[in-house]
């Protein structure tokens, strides 16, 4: 499996220093303990303090199993599925609540959010790249910026995979979905590089995309407070004023800016994990602003139904969308 670097020799976000130190470690190692925990947590309206849950489980699932670094030193990568003859590609960006992402915890072959999405595409004529990002101890908008230079990584690169640059679409799943929305409307064509950060010339190349699709997406945090500690600083988070600054900071709905990129979204009517009104207020938005899109509810479908063979007819409506 290739794994191709998308930063250079500098890194913004990452340095030398131990991410231990930020971390709020407590409780039993056990990984499935852990996880389980870590999912209870991240649905709510209502702030509670659920540090010590998201960091316990990035450190055991991820850090003590080598996914991760016990550094800031994490390398974002791509992983390519090109498929022959293929002038067109879509980045593809796994979720995990940004306390781990679904790439790092599953062999390849049970990658539902990566391997399974980019072999569909293949079949269809498409080439694919699963993208790893950062996350949990990483704040934002690092996470956003590894999209951002996805996107202008693979668009450098365009010529020599026979892709056309104006060609280039996103899907992302649950978290990735987030990664998604954000990314076409807070950072798309915006600098938010650290100060310390020496740009390079794959950052001059555009990010401009063709089209985005948002899969259970996790578009607003306003009824998923806890998910908070995996995404900004905890003192931030544990500040209301800042915590409430955030969340507004963060609602797309109310700061879009991708009125030309095609969006499709696919939400279930039952998810446990994503509220569904969060979405129906984005595409609500959407709509109230004129921006093309696709939105799909499927009944009785919670959180990560998109590759159940039950609602295949979702599928299929995103692979011919993007037809």
């Amino acid at each position: 499996m290739d794994k191709m670097a998308i930063w250079g020799e500098n890194i913004p976000g990452n340095s030398h220093r131990s991410k231990l130190s930020d971390l709020e470690i407590r409780g039993n190692p056990n990984v499935i303990l852990q996880t389980l925990r870590f999912v209870l947590a991240l649905p709510g309206q209502k702030y509670r303090d659920k540090k010590t849950t998201v960091d316990t489980f990035t450190y055991v699932s991820c850090i003590k199993r080598g996914h991760a670094r016990e550094t800031y030193g994490d390398m974002p990568y791509l992983i390519p599925y090109l498929a022959e003859g293929s002038d067109s590609a879509v980045i593809v960006i796994p979720g995990g609540g940004y306390g781990y992402i679904s790439i790092d915890t599953s062999r390849e072959e049970q990658q539902t959010e990566g391997a399974l999405i980019a072999r569909r595409l293949n079949e269809i004529g498409i080439s694919a790249f699963v993208l790893a990002y950062r996350y949990n101890p990483y704040t934002m908008p690092i996470p956003l910026l590894d999209v951002q230079r996805a996107v202008r990584f693979v668009r450098s690169k365009a010529d020599v995979w026979g892709i056309k640059p104006d060609n280039i679409g996103l899907i992302g799943f649950s978290a990735g979905g987030y990664q998604v929305g954000g990314f076409i409307n807070l950072v798309r064509g915006r600098d938010f590089f650290p100060p310390d950060y020496r740009q390079d010339a794959t950052d001059q190349v555009s990010d401009q995309v063709s089209n985005a699709a948002m899969i259970y997406p996790l578009l607003t945090l306003r009824f998923n407070i806890p998910v908070m500690f995996c995404m900004f600083p905890a003192q931030k988070v544990r500040d209301a004023a800042m915590r409430n600054q955030l969340v507004n900071d963060y609602e797309l709905r109310d700061h879009l800016a991708s009125h030309d990129v095609w969006q499709f979204i696919a939400q279930g009517d039952k998810d446990l994990l994503v509220n569904v009104q969060g979405v129906r207020d984005y595409t609500d938005a959407l709509k109230s602003a004129g921006i093309p899109h696709r939105y799909i509810e499927a009944p009785g479908a919670n959180h990560g139904f998109f590759m159940n063979k039950k609602y295949a007819d979702v599928f299929q409506s995103y692979l011919d969308w993007l037809r």
